[in-house]
């Protein structure tokens, strides 16, 4: 089955993986249009119109906002041009996939079968039609893990490598502010290999400080605007939304913001400035995780499950409307059985090939502190299957290995 997979595979010509998942990302693109269909679409199409038209950017994140921004200004008004522009964002991100796989694991097998995987993929499609922020994060990571694992390979020789792999981290961390926590624990233990003469301390300070100088650009414009040294002025709702109010945020998020409304706290935040009452939901956070650490634990326990499910909760209600039609006319069990076909097999896959690779992980550590780092977030904050997206590229990465690993072994 194996070796009638890669054969399938290779006969074709890298650039008809390319075109195959570029035509598939632009059909899903053109059939959503210009209209909304989740609702966390709308506070992005706010921002990037806002910057359109008046030059202001919000506190979060900066690089979505200013990708569908330039859409906008280029093109006019409308959700449509960023789906067609992420759809080549996302197709070329495939193919980056694909070379980081063959570069790295020096198959050529496992890139092309990468490739393939990755232009395929059901949940790259659909999300680089979102005017979301996770087709130019995944964009980011696939960049700033290859250069990085690149570097290490080449025990920091190349000049090149390190400064590009600490922009693009730092670009993944503009468009998303958990990459930045991701990445430090990266850098920590990147440390912690040159001190064992593993890397080279010129290529680690290279990447670092080509990391850190946006990063600490955009805290410092922050603090000029709102007052606080800060990459992104949501995280304390969010935590708070996923602790002291888990079970209704299961159940849908309207339910968990209501809940936080009614609290005293909430209220008198309501005269704060923006900064100061994300200060204030994070604190109240702590207080609750502090003050009821068992049922943290479950908690940190069921959003585990959540960031591994196989398939979409079928209890869970999505709330459909004007703003709001995430499905895209499938039905419940279409999307289950979409999930089943192909989240298991990449997953496990994944894992297997990752294992394999064990005795290369001097130098692709950087891949599973990543999934490891992106989980732990998402545990402490909230945790959904989409919110499992930033790994598949490292899962897809495995599976590859693993399945053409053995059959370049008897070719040998």
């Amino acid at each position: 089955m194996r070796k009638f997979l890669a054969h399938w595979v290779l006969q074709f010509p890298e650039w008809s993986w390319i075109l195959l998942g570029l035509a598939l990302r632009l059909v899903l693109a053109w059939k959503v249009g210009g209209g909304f269909r989740q609702v966390d679409e709308g506070g992005f199409d706010a921002a990037a119109w806002t910057l359109a038209r008046s030059g202001v950017l919000p506190a979060a994140a900066p690089l979505p906002s200013a990708f569908f921004a330039l859409c906008f200004r280029v093109f006019g008004h409308s959700l449509l041009y960023p789906r067609l522009a992420q759809a080549f964002l996302s197709a070329a991100t495939a193919w980056a996939l694909g070379r980081m796989t063959s570069r790295l694991t020096g198959s050529l097998t496992a890139g092309r079968l990468a490739l393939a995987l990755s232009a395929i993929y059901p949940f790259f499609i659909y999300y680089s039609a979102m005017m979301l922020s996770e087709t130019l994060y995944l964009a980011a990571v696939v960049c700033g893990l290859w250069w990085l694992c690149a570097s290490l390979q080449g025990k920091g020789a190349g000049f090149w490598c390190p400064p590009a792999a600490g922009l693009a981290l730092a670009a993944a961390a503009l468009c998303r502010s958990e990459g930045a926590g991701v990445a430090a624990g990266i850098w920590a233990v990147s440390g912690v290999l040159c001190c064992l003469r593993r890397w080279s301390w010129r290529a680690w300070c290279m990447a670092v400080l080509f990391w850190m100088l946006p990063l600490l650009a955009w805290c410092a414009r922050n603090q000029a605007v709102i007052g606080r040294f800060v990459l992104d002025n949501r995280g304390g709702i969010a935590m708070l939304e996923g602790t002291m109010f888990f079970d209704l945020n299961e159940i849908d998020t309207k339910f968990s913001v209501a809940a936080v409304e009614q609290c005293p706290f909430y209220k008198e935040s309501l005269a704060l400035p923006q900064a100061e009452q994300d200060r204030v939901f994070l604190r109240q956070s702590l207080l609750f995780m502090r003050a009821h650490p068992r049922q943290v634990l479950r908690q940190w326990a069921r959003k585990s499950v959540n960031f591994w499910r196989f398939y979409p909760r079928s209890d869970k209600v999505f709330i459909e409307d004007a703003r709001s039609h995430p499905g895209l006319g499938l039905g419940r069990r279409a999307l289950i059985a979409i999930s089943l076909l192909c989240e298991p097999a990449l997953i496990l896959g994944g894992f297997w090939g990752l294992w394999c690779l064990r005795r290369r992980w001097e130098t692709l550590y950087p891949l599973g502190l990543f999934l490891l780092g992106t989980m732990a977030v998402h545990v402490l904050i909230v945790s959904q299957m989409r919110y499992r997206l930033p790994v598949m590229p490292i899962l897809i990465f495995g599976a590859a290995w693993a399945a053409a690993a053995p059959m370049e072994r008897r070719a040998a």
